[in-house]
């Protein structure tokens, strides 16, 4: 009977565990699976690849790729132009093939305060990975050994906690290495036909070339032909194209020098103030350590005249007391000090 009773009560309590671990909101997870269906849109010119998906609430989520790094964005629409920003945005993990990346661990393992996940507003070294929730995104930049895992990977799966309840993206990646020769695939060079002339009707063509700005002397120029309008034209668009591209290398470059330097005199404002917050503590301590000993010496003071003023009463009458002891440089010449007082 005692054995039935007791394997009754152990079956209670399991099935209530199971119930409670059911029903609890924080063991719960949404997954959204992405398909090789979802095709990859290159972009050469850019070299830039972009997978898009949105899920039954109207988010979006854009899976990048530029040879450089990852990048995940989260809009309210599918152009990505309408950003979904985060109070509070996590990665709690990224996986290749389900085994946690390397490059995310280091990357949890030097971020600031603590590692158990990715947190908006705590830097990491290097910024090889980067949260920014204003613009919902994530960043991770990549190593050669990260690169080599995504070309030769069937599943890449990151772990976001936007809200309450962590969300899992998987992506097939077994498109990966194909996505990836064609966004670096350069056109085979195009021969022309010969074309025959009359040696008499040949005529020299005369070259021009189109160059870029004396500061852009990196850029190549281009030559055409001078009585070709259509291939000015074409060198010059190109010319301009690069040197575009070089100005906006510029301009990035001059405003993450120019974020580094704001961060810089942050910090040294911050230590400063902490400096002189330091030093103004120790001066109130020791203002109050002098204040402290000048009321003592002023209390030891009261207290020898008292005992002063005791003792010449008996040193008087020719009598020495043992409490007298400590004073007896005050006492007249007749009054010795006792060997028997301790």
């Amino acid at each position: 009977m005692f054995k039935q009773l007791s394997a009754l009560l152990f079956l209670l309590c399991f099935l209530g565990f199971n119930v409670s671990a059911a029903n609890n909101p924080f063991a719960k997870k949404d997954v959204l699976n992405v398909g090789k269906e979802v095709s990859w849109k290159i972009n050469k010119e850019a070299v830039l690849a972009e997978k898009t998906v949105g899920d039954d609430k109207g988010t979006f989520y854009h899976l990048t790729f530029d040879n450089k790094q990852i990048k995940l964005s989260i809009s309210k629409d599918a152009a990505g132009d309408k950003p979904k920003k985060f109070n509070q945005l996590e990665v709690k993990d990224v996986k290749i093939d389900g085994k946690q990346n390397p490059l995310f661990k280091w990357c949890l393992n030097n971020q600031e305060r603590h590692n158990r996940f990715l947190q908006q507003g705590l830097n990491v070294k290097k910024e090889v990975c980067i949260i920014d929730g204003d613009a919902g995104t994530f960043i991770m930049r990549l190593n050669k050994d990260t690169l080599l895992s995504l070309q030769n990977g069937r599943r890449l799966s990151i772990m976001l906690k936007p809200f309450r309840t962590p969300l899992v993206l998987n992506y097939d990646i077994s498109d990966f290495r194909d996505m990836y020769l064609a966004l670096n695939a350069r056109p085979a060079p195009v021969v022309a036909a010969p074309v025959v002339r009359k040696a008499a009707a040949v005529k020299p063509a005369r070259k021009c070339w189109a160059g870029a700005p004396p500061k852009y002397s990196m850029i190549k120029s281009v030559e055409y032909d001078c009585d070709d309008a259509t291939a000015k034209l074409d060198a010059e668009n190109g010319i301009s194209k690069l040197v575009n591209k070089e100005k906006e290398k510029e301009r990035k470059l001059a405003a993450e020098k120019e974020k580094k330097r704001k961060l810089a005199e942050e910090k040294k404002q911050r230590a400063l103030a902490a400096k002189l917050k330091q030093e103004e503590l120790l001066r109130a301590e020791a203002a109050a350590l002098a204040a402290s000993q000048a009321k003592q010496a002023k209390i030891n003071s009261e207290i020898t005249a008292k005992m002063l003023k005791v003792c010449k009463k008996h040193w008087s009458q020719g009598k020495h007391r043992c409490y007298c002891q400590k004073y007896i440089e005050h006492a007249p010449a007749s009054i010795q000090a006792s060997s028997t007082c301790k």
